[in-house]
């Protein structure tokens, strides 16, 4: 099985790459393949072979209240989270559809339903993915392509400690039923399944928040 990978560098991108070790796993460098410019992700994949698998999991998250979004910041958002990944997916699916086999995991969020203040453009653009994904499966679904969005909630990575202080942390802990956030494993575990294992479950947004969405307030 040849695997896609982006964002693979920390994170859970890092953790889906470890549990993916088995197979063939491309997992390009921003030098190799910038999600932030199109010319750079078009020159890659040019180049990419035949690959079965996709999970676009690289992204930014800038937080920024709405008053102080710019349109440079709000293209540089649409353009990592979801022109690029869209533009992978134009280039690979021709491949999967002729050899009537592929699967995609989009890596969403739980802002994708939900409001915070200072994701707008972070959620317009998960949103715009999750879009993405719907249209996959209803283009691509006859030929035995599997196409599902992952939307974790705060999972336990550097991005999370750095977006957020111990105050907030403990603040977000005691909003999960679990009380405690999840791991990057569990976040790995689902992909792996869900490209892997999975034959049916298709166009849909799968949360993995530990319950917290079910009963917080943001």
């Amino acid at each position: 099985m040849v695997v896609l990978l982006t964002g693979s560098s920390r994170g859970i991108g890092n953790g889906i790459k470890n549990i993916f070790n088995e197979h063939i796993i491309i997992n390009p460098s921003r030098s190799e393949m910038d999600l932030g410019d199109i010319t750079s992700v078009e020159k890659y994949l040019k180049y990419l072979p035949p690959v079965d698998v996709i999970i676009n999991n690289a992204g930014i998250n800038n937080i920024r209240i709405l008053e102080k979004e710019t349109l440079e910041s709000i293209n540089k958002t649409l353009l990592v989270n979801y022109l690029s990944p869209l533009t992978i997916c134009q280039y690979l699916l021709p491949h999967m559809k002729k050899q009537k086999y592929g699967r995609i995991v989009n890596i969403g969020s739980i802002w994708i339903n939900y409001a915070k203040s200072g994701r707008g453009s972070y959620s317009a653009s998960k949103n715009a993915l999750h879009s993405l994904t719907k249209t996959i499966t209803s283009e691509y679904a006859e030929y035995n392509i599997l196409c599902n969005t992952i939307s974790p909630g705060y999972i336990l990575t550097d991005l999370t400690l750095q977006n957020n202080s111990e105050v907030d942390l403990q603040k977000i802990k005691e909003q999960i039923p679990q009380r405690r956030l999840g791991t990057i494993d569990e976040v790995a575990k689902l992909v792996h399944f869900l490209t892997l294992e999975n034959t049916y479950i298709n166009g849909q947004n799968i949360t993995i928040d530990g319950g917290y969405s079910t009963t917080a307030k943001s």
